[in-house]
């Protein structure tokens, strides 16, 4: 007995060193309520709709090098038959944006001439892309007409601008060859070929491309029909695509591309295309491409073969692209990042991430090609629907990633952080081509996977997979908009009469109110615990504390479980809250209670203070009894309710207080995003700073030593995902046993020691951060030695960390050269503000020095705006003295730039965030120390009490 003594005695001790009270530290009706016009055709960027086309064949003779005068460039004709919809039309108008349009001639159906206006036989508006062509009479109504234009243009050199470009890769031998291939969406289908650019106009389309014979057989949506050889070029024709939107069209030359992966038990077979030196790298993919095109076909009832006999289900790993993946319709492209997965080289995030990539083009394979949105107004139909296949059609075939769980932090989480402000609806009328980019974003892809995940769990799976079949078959080669995915709805749940436990649910309004209006709301609970009585109220949630009420009532999906009835994994809801306020009724007992189950509904939830401590006590002692993703969604709210100000963080510390014995990643990864937004506001407090840092490094020892620093064999993808996001931002904060062991890690790497990728990012980030210019020198030539672009981008990441500013210079200048491709040059420049704080001025002089190179090798005018990004992003970095140098520098050089207005903008944010931090960073700190004092003061008693129990 008295042996244990001691051992308590340094339990005590343990506590009290670790958790000093000095130690510091996010029923429906019959017919839809039409809500919003999204078919305007006056809109000045939309075509009139007074002539569509039917038909396209496109002739391009494509250049590279061996044509000395115009290098890189092509020649084409577009021979379209078109039909006039409307009577009286004497101007066909459609998109062009190619360097020069040498002739338009129009024909009849009986193949005469039809008559221009001889003195301007077309115009050009570059505005807006258009392409007039002026007739002498009217076009009649109905009538086939044959539309040729002739014209020439220049491939684009890499990704970022789309249409028609080329990009770059070393093979085996390690020489360089060049590659063109396209990316249409959303819009620049125009830079390609003359055509009308909307997704509503599908046609159908015969490629024929003509190519040196030096380049290898060429890819496309389907195969080759026939093909002509002359003594230096190859023409092949390929085969009619299906009815398409033009954006879906594509194709890929090559030098030495291949198929290195591919299944022939499916028709047609489903290949994995890439550079030859990636020969034997595809299997992975192949394994996800085969295992979700099974699903689909299964899942839709409409298997992949029999949506048209000419397509192909190709996989093209490009070494160059501006996105993640295109689904270009048989012929789908991936940024080869994603493709080429080796567990020897490849870190999880991306082996995990590539699995609901490719379940996501595959997806749109049905949601978005055959059917697709009828306007951009509409891209969360298209992108709405792949997301949330991507993870929850992905898990069901691929279980061990456990996506049905990542969900939240990939999708749902983000949308309610991007929801929280001035946002846009699902369903929101856009314009311009900044607007239509725009729109490819949060909203339409994280929330527009949050609604129809939510709807699942209102309309049952079954009836929300009828849905789907009914929402395709109806609608197929057709474009839609939200009433005619409505009408599938309705109609499944009327066949299935799945709402009938909701007498008071009309789904109309709540269909209409979550596509249409933007926001979400935050659902108050107010618990009675003497009588049971719950009393609930709702408005719509903004993180901004000033925000006016808006009064939007949101159809809420109610489920909640309690410490005497744990029902966290039934997830259809026991009652549909349609108002703005209710009253449940549980037995009178004093327990926590837990709204939203698994966090499947978009909506915050806020309790009264007592429900609050007996939640917080429960997370504290007996944290099992509450589902993991109910203590990531309580993380993810708390953060949010004291960002908002509607909670203390006095309260919301003590809440957190669980963290510290907490190991699950999705916690974790939700504490790691709130303490990050925290501690980015006291920047220009190192001080301050530094002692939060000490309070967050405290409360990460558990799951610090749960994770390890070496990862087992067997281990599942989210416990090597836990590890990688844990170690990297312990050791950013300077968790010594993370540093040292980083370290030791990378100077094995140096004498040829294996490292496993899955702790790649922490040790290549410390190993430069902690070494010297040796240790960066023997990173780079890693890097450009590598055969892994996967790899590749956590070495830049590593790179960047460096403290030394002229290795920093240096590598902010591998951003400038071809050897940092394009669609990763302001990544590589953001992670130098990653790293370390003082790497911001260094970048800030960089910025300065060579405003026009960046402007030019990062593609300034290209749709995402990488020149716009790096420099609104800088300012967030900048103490006041380089705010004042970033400041006076744009005043007085920049402002006639496209970034002027932004990166001010950007700098008045900053110095909003620093006063912020400046006015809170006591109060963040006083909470931060209570926090602990209560943990230390818990552990003291019941230590003491075993004590005193082991001595009696």
């Amino acid at each position: 007995m008295p042996k244990l003594i001691p051992t308590v005695f340094w339990m005590i001790l343990y506590v009290h060193v670790h958790c000093d009270s000095d130690f510091p530290f996010w029923e429906f009706d019959e017919a839809p309520i039409r809500i919003s016009p999204t078919r305007n055709e006056d809109l000045v960027y939309r075509l009139p709709g007074n002539v569509v086309p039917l038909d396209y064949n496109i002739y391009l003779d494509l250049y590279f090098a061996e044509r000395t005068d115009r290098p890189f460039s092509y020649d084409g004709r577009t021979n379209v038959i078109i039909q006039a919809v409307q009577e009286n039309v004497t101007q066909i108008v459609l998109h062009a944006n190619v360097d020069r349009i040498n002739s338009v001639s129009l024909y009849a159906s009986d193949a005469s001439p039809f008559p221009l206006v001889a003195t301007d036989p077309f115009t050009i508006d570059p505005q807006y892309h258009f392409l007039r062509i002026n007739l002498l009479k009217s076009l009649v109504s109905g009538d086939n007409y044959t539309l040729i234009i002739d014209y020439s243009s220049t491939m684009n050199e890499g990704p970022m601008k789309r249409g028609i470009w080329r990009g770059w890769y070393t093979d085996e031998d390690n020489n360089m060859r060049i590659y063109a291939t396209t990316h249409f969406q959303p819009y620049n289908a125009r830079q390609a070929f003359p055509c009308w650019d909307e997704p509503l106009y599908k046609a159908t389309f015969k490629l024929h491309i003509s190519r040196s014979t030096n380049y290898s057989a060429t890819f496309s949506n389907t195969g080759v029909e026939t093909f002509e050889l002359f003594e230096d070029r190859t023409v092949e024709h390929f085969k009619a695509t299906p009815p398409m939107s033009t954006y879906l069209v594509t194709f890929l030359v090559s030098e030495t591309f291949k198929v290195i992966a591919s299944d022939s038990s499916f028709n047609p077979p489903i290949r994995i295309i890439a550079r030859s030196n990636t020969e034997g790298l595809g299997d992975h993919a192949l394994e996800l491409a085969v295992g979700m095109t099974k699903f689909f076909d299964e899942y839709f009832d409409m298997p992949y073969e029999s949506l048209h006999p000419n397509l192909y289900n190709d996989h093209v790993s490009s070494p160059d692209w501006a996105s993640a993946g295109t689904e270009n319709w048989g012929m789908v492209s991936y940024r080869e990042l994603y493709m080429i997965i080796d567990p020897r080289e490849t870190i999880m995030s991306v082996e995990h991430y590539a699995t609901t990539l490719i379940s996501h083009e595959l997806a749109h394979k049905w949601f978005g090609n055959l059917v697709t949105c009828f306007w951009w107004s509409n891209t969360w139909i298209n992108e709405g629907f792949a997301s949330y296949f991507g993870y929850i059609a992905a898990h069901e075939v691929f279980p061990k990633y456990e996506l049905d769980e990542h969900f939240n932090s990939r999708y749902l989480q983000t949308s309610l952080s991007t929801d929280s402000g001035g946002s846009q609806p699902m369903n929101y009328d856009v314009n311009t081509p900044s607007q239509i980019t725009g729109h490819f974003g949060t909203i339409s892809y994280s929330k527009g996977a949050a609604f129809l995940r939510m709807t699942v769990d209102i309309i049952t799976p079954d009836t929300f997979q009828k849905a789907c079949k009914i929402f395709l078959e109806n609608n197929r080669f057709q474009p839609v908009d939200q009433y005619d995915l409505y009408d599938a709805f309705a109609q499944a749940i009327a066949e299935d009469d799945s709402l009938r436990e909701y007498s008071q649910f009309n789904f109309t309004e709540y269909y209409r109110v979550w596509v249409n209006e933007p926001g979400y709301p935050i659902l108050n609970v107010d618990i009675n615990h003497s009588s049971g009585e719950i009393s609930l109220s709702q408005e719509r949630f903004f993180l901004s504390p000033t925000a006016s009420p808006t009064g939007q009532v949101y159809p809420i999906p109610i489920t909640y479980s309690t410490k005497s009835d744990r029902r966290f994994r039934e997830l259809k809801p026991i009652y549909m809250m349609s108002t703005e306020k209710a009253v449940l009724q549980k037995p009178a007992n004093e327990e926590w209670v837990i709204f939203n189950h698994l966090q499947h509904g978009h909506y915050r939830v806020n309790y009264d203070d007592r429900t609050w401590d007996l939640i917080a006590e429960a997370l504290l002692n007996e944290p099992d009894t509450i589902d993991h993703l109910n203590r990531a969604q309580i993380a993810d709210d708390v953060f949010a309710l004291m960002r908002s100000e509607r909670m203390t963080y006095h309260k919301g510390f003590q809440i957190l207080r669980f963290l510290r014995n907490e190991d699950n990643y999705h916690v974790w990864t939700v504490a790691i995003s709130g303490y990050t937004w925290l501690r980015n506001r006291l920047r220009h407090l190192p001080e301050k700073q530094a002692t939060f840092d000490a309070f967050i490094l405290n409360y990460m020892e558990h799951i610090i030593e749960t994770v390890g620093f070496e990862p087992s064999n067997n281990e599942g993808p989210t416990t090597s995902l836990t590890r990688q996001e844990v170690l990297q931002f312990a050791c950013n904060l300077g968790h010594k046993q993370c540093t040292e062991d980083s370290i030791r890690r990378f100077n094995s790497m140096k004498i040829n020691e294996w490292v496993d990728p899955r702790i790649r990012r922490n040790v290549y980030m410390t190993g430069v951060r902690e070494g010297t210019s040796e240790d960066y020198m023997f990173l780079l030539n890693r890097f450009q030695s590598s055969n892994f672009a996967n790899d590749q981008l956590e070495m830049l990441r590593g790179l960047a960390a460096t403290k030394d500013p002229e290795l920093l210079t240096h590598y902010l200048n591998l951003t400038l050269e071809k050897e940092i491709r394009s669609h990763d040059k302001s990544t590589s420049f953001s992670y130098a503000l990653l790293g370390n704080k003082e790497n911001a001025n260094t970048a800030l002089q960089f910025l300065k020095n060579n405003i026009d190179a960046i402007r030019e090798t990062y593609v300034e005018d290209s749709p995402a705006n990488p020149v716009q990004s790096v420099m609104s992003n800088l300012a967030s970095y900048l103490d006041e003295p380089e705010l004042v140098d970033y400041e006076n520098w744009l005043s007085t050089t920049q402002r006639n730039s496209l970034q002027y207005s932004s990166t001010i903008n950007a700098i008045n944010s900053a110095r909003n965030n620093m006063a912020w931090g400046t006015a809170n960073a006591d109060t963040i700190l006083s909470a931060a120390r209570d926090g602990v004092t209560t943990i230390v003061a818990s552990a003291l008693i019941l230590m003491v009490t075993t004590l005193l129990a082991l001595i009696i």
